[in-house]
């Protein structure tokens, strides 16, 4: 039980991080006056506000907290 509270409280504070990360950006779009085409207007304003480490940072915790909260699911019990 003290895992999944864990793997939770991760995958929360990552979609967290993320979603920070985006709203960020998304203010910042408005200010972006030159972009490329693979990584957009979205991407580079990303690039501008340095967004694009804690986006990462916050998509891996949430990964881990979901594989501990999985792992904890298929469990079987002694």
């Amino acid at each position: 039980m003290k895992k999944v509270l864990i793997g939770g409280f991760l995958s929360l504070i990552g979609s967290l991080w993320c979603l920070a990360g985006f709203f960020a950006a998304a203010a910042n779009v408005q200010n972006v006056t030159e972009w490329s085409t693979p990584p957009g207007r979205f991407g580079t304003s990303m690039l501008e506000c340095h967004m694009v480490w804690p986006v990462v940072l916050g998509g891996l915790l949430l990964l881990l907290g979901l594989a501990i909260m999985g792992i904890e699911y298929f469990r079987k019990e002694k």
